[in-house]
C-alpha cells in the first residue's frame, strides 16, 4: 500500500510539472491570441474559473489551477492502473 501512495503521489507531481512547462513552452512560443486560446483549451474545465483574465493573471491561474488539475488527473490513473494491477496479480 506504501508503494501505490507513493506512485500516486509521484504522478500528481509529474503531471503538475509536464503541465507547467507546457503552458510555458505555449506561452513563450504562441502569438497573443493563440496562447491564451490554447492555454483554455489544454486546462478545461478549470480553465472557466479564469478565462476572463489576460496577460500574467492568465498565466499565474493556469499554471496553478491547470497544474492541479493534470496532478490530480495524473494522480487517479496512477491509482486506477495500480487497482488493475494488483486485481490481476491475485
Amino acid at each position: 500500500m506504501k508503494a501505490s501512495r507513493r506512485a500516486v503521489a509521484g504522478a500528481a507531481v509529474i503531471g503538475f510539472v509536464v503541465h507547467t512547462l507546457t503552458v510555458l513552452w505555449v506561452w513563450r512560443h504562441w502569438d497573443l491570441f493563440l496562447r491564451g486560446t490554447v492555454v483554455s483549451w489544454l486546462d478545461l474545465p478549470a480553465s472557466f474559473g479564469y478565462m476572463q483574465l489576460d496577460g500574467n493573471p492568465l498565466l499565474l491561474w493556469s499554471l496553478a489551477a491547470g497544474g492541479l488539475q493534470w496532478g490530480a488527473i495524473a494522480a487517479l490513473v496512477a491509482l486506477l492502473v495500480g487497482r488493475a494491477a494488483r486485481r490481476r496479480e491475485g
